[in-house]
């Protein structure tokens, strides 16, 4: 309406005597384009033009005389312009088929004809608010979906994905995820995309049971990465034949659930808990526990805990403390459980390590405990515990009772270097390796929920184990290397650092004493405690890995920082495993075979660590170009080639006693899942790419799917895996077969 003189709304209550001025000019109202700071005022042309129209759009010759009049308008109500069209007409306008102002909130006919005027959406309108309705009422029913979704089970979350693969539309943000963009990205990366990081959650862990049981689940836990491999393949589908029926990308956590967190626990009524069982039993038990779990997690002194047990059987007469009889039945639990998944039923009643645990929970766990000052058998009791639900699958379980032997520990000042006169060299020595198998188990158990780790080496000053045998601790020459702290720290270093030409004549397991070769501590084996001092060394860099690359703050780094945080990780891997001695290279196939259950555990350690710190590099997954970037990248090529060569760790064909008797068997269902996760994703991709499947890849897949399903036969968590990994293999076409 610019340059279209408007008369001022107080021009039509004046008088018609306005008309007898003589004056030469007038006042107008105009649109002007002032700055925000300097409103729109009236402005007075001193000097009209010749040619001036009136608000009807009349022209007017203005007698430019000094005696001539100006030329003044009518001042009834302006009609619109008649060649001007307006945007919506009123609705009685509308009716009637006239044409109509459009001036807002009364149009000029209506004002005229003294009726109501009033203006109604389009259809293109309607049709605009409708949408916009029913985009609201969508977002409302996704959210309530997302929020009952993790509630239920296995059947009911794969119905619903089903269901809501046909109406849903593709959406890859996470429910529990947010994104930041990335910058300067190297050239072996994959191209920028958004790197979710866990910062936030959206379901209520407090809603119900289900939710309970399983608890949170970090980025860099297993089933993390599953949700994202049925993720990818939702995005796969949709990308080539836009058809959602098979996998929805609104997938349920409860879908990629194979633990047993929900399953509840019966402690029985009426059960005799000093009752214990035969010498025989008792002694095959304490002899499994100590060959099967004990090198991995020393959470007891061995010799120690060995003739204690020997007083009890041998002295009928000796009543030992109730915490120590807990000590005895859980670590018969944990013997147990090793025992009835080798099939040792002959000897070993089924399901006898509940009877066991349950004795021990109710001898250490009253209504008491919680106000009770903690204790060392207490710690270490609530450490064991921690232990058997790792055994049984029941991962939050095993989680939430490591943290209780975490602060019981810390309260007892266990995280620190004991100078005390009154505690003996021995005592010292059980209390550095209790905090140290804490150490180990806190790691694993953070990798397999995906939380942080509650443990950190620069809050601790407790020395590292000395690499000696529990049964060497009362020679002479190892109680000064205990006693002294400078030479304790010398040995431990020289263990850590890279061999050096003068050990590398020395045959596997001989250590030499930090104060002469020749000492007869050199003839000592030591195959268990340089081991324990090599996981804990690995173990750091997979904290170093959960902290740096899975924190909050991770997802405001960029994805350079990123990436050459992955490539430093990498580095210390390798360094560790160039540290390894000849006794202890499991790329070595002719390696002492005396370490070899210690020798296959830190090799799936290693591996497994290499998964998590290159495993971000598949957050990048969202198209081709992504696929074949990530694919090609360095730490692409580290992520693949790590799960791969954990699997090559397993015989072809599944053997459950190489298992049990060389490989960390309570988490090796952790292991499996992480690494066929990666293979599928390999998979996905070289499909996405149009390339064509490696041989040796699908083998590798199929490989492990045949260890899932024969240990299925054994163990319900194992099943529970097989089955899912069975109809995610099946639905993308890839033959597996039956168990």
């Amino acid at each position: 309406m610019s340059g279209r003189p408007l008369l001022n709304h107080s021009l039509q209550s004046e008088s018609h005597a306005s008309a007898r001025n003589d004056s030469a000019s007038f006042t107008t109202v105009e649109e002007t384009k002032s700055s925000p700071s300097t409103p729109s005022e009236p402005v007075t042309f001193e000097t009209p033009r010749d040619d001036v129209r009136d608000p009807r759009g009349t022209a007017r010759i203005i007698d430019q005389s000094a005696n001539a009049k100006v030329a003044i308008p009518r001042l009834d109500l302006p009609v619109a312009n008649q060649n001007s069209r307006v945007s919506r007409a009123c609705h009685n306008c509308r009716k009637q088929k006239n044409k109509c102002s459009g001036h807002r909130p009364t149009c000029l006919r209506c004002q005229e004809n003294n009726t109501p005027c009033v203006y109604v959406d389009g259809k293109r309108e309607r049709n605009a608010k409708h949408l916009t309705a029913m985009t609201s009422q969508l977002e409302q029913y996704e959210t309530l979906v997302r929020e009952i979704y993790p509630k239920v089970d296995l059947e009911v979350a794969r119905f619903v994905d089903q269901a809501l693969g046909k109406i849903s539309g593709l959406s890859l943000s996470s429910p529990t995820t947010s994104t930041h963009p990335d910058e300067n990205v190297p050239n072996d990366s994959p191209t920028p995309s958004p790197v979710p990081c866990m910062e936030h959650t959206l379901e209520d862990f407090n809603a119900d049971t289900s939710l309970q049981a399983t608890g949170f689940l970090g980025e860099h836990s297993a089933r993390a990465w599953l949700y994202r491999l049925k993720r990818l393949i939702a995005l796969k589908n949709f990308a080539t034949t836009n058809d959602q029926a098979d996998i929805s990308p609104h997938l349920s956590l409860a879908s990629c659930g194979f633990f047993l967190d929900e399953s509840s626990i019966s402690l029985g009524n009426g059960l005799d808990t000093l009752a214990y069982p035969t010498k025989v039993i008792a002694d095959e038990l304490v002899d499994r526990y100590f060959k099967v779990a004990h090198a991995s997690f020393p959470l007891i002194g061995k010799e120690i805990f060995l003739n204690q047990c020997r007083s009890f059987y041998s002295m009928p007469t000796v009543q030992p403390g109730v915490k120590w009889m807990a000590l005895l039945n859980i670590v018969f639990a944990i013997a147990a459980k090793h025992s009835e998944l080798m099939g040792d039923q002959g000897r070993i009643d089924h399901n006898t390590h509940m009877v066991y645990f349950s004795r021990a929970w109710k001898l250490s766990m009253n209504e008491n405990t919680m106000l009770e000052h903690p204790n060392l058998q207490q710690t270490q009791i609530e450490g064991l515990f921690s232990l058997y639900f790792l055994t049984t699958g029941q991962i939050n379980r095993a989680w939430r009772m490591c943290g209780n032997a975490i602060q019981s520990a810390i309260a007892m000042g266990i995280q620190f270097r004991s100078d005390s006169l009154n505690i003996t060299h021995v005592s010292k020595e059980t209390r550095y390796r209790l905090w140290w198998a804490l150490y180990l188990l806190d790691t694993l158990l953070c990798v397999t929920t995906g939380r942080m780790p509650r443990m950190h080496r620069e809050h601790c000053t407790t020395p590292l184990p000395v690499p000696y045998k529990e049964e060497s601790f009362w020679d002479e020459q190892v109680i000064g290397v205990i006693q002294d702290n400078q030479a304790r720290a010398g040995l431990v270093a020289s263990f850590l650092a890279s061999n050096s030409p003068g050990q590398s004549d020395l045959s596997p397991g001989l250590l030499p004493s930090p104060h002469q070769q020749s000492s007869p501590v050199r003839q000592l084996r030591a195959n268990l405690s340089p081991y324990l001092l090599y996981s804990i060394d690995l173990a750091t860099v997979m904290r170093e890995a959960i902290e740096i690359l899975y924190a909050p703050e991770a997802v405001r780094k960029s994805g350079a920082e990123t990436q050459q945080a992955m490539k430093s990780l990498n580095n210390a891997a390798e360094n560790w495993f160039a540290r390894l001695p000849a006794a202890y290279r499991f790329t070595d196939t002719s390696a002492d075979s005396a370490v070899a259950r210690q020798r296959t555990s830190l090799a799936f350690q290693y591996y497994s660590t290499k998964l998590v710190l290159s495993q971000p590099v598949l957050r990048f997954l969202s198209s081709v170009e992504d696929s074949f970037n990530v694919s090609h990248s360095q730490m692409g090529v580290v992520c693949f080639n790590a799960a791969s060569q954990m699997v090559d760790l397993l015989p072809n064909e599944p053997n459950v006693a190489w298992l049990l008797g060389f490989s960390p068997w309570w988490c090796a269902l952790h292991y499996l899942t992480q690494s066929i996760v990666v293979l599928i994703t390999q998979l996905v991709i070289q499909n996405y790419t149009g390339g064509n499947i490696d041989p040796q890849l699908l083998e590798r897949v199929q490989k492990v799917h045949r260890w899932l399903s024969e240990l299925s036969t054994r163990d319900p968590a194992f099943e529970r895996a097989w089955l899912i990994f069975t109809e995610l293999l099946s639905s993308q076409g890839f033959n597996v077969g039956l168990r």
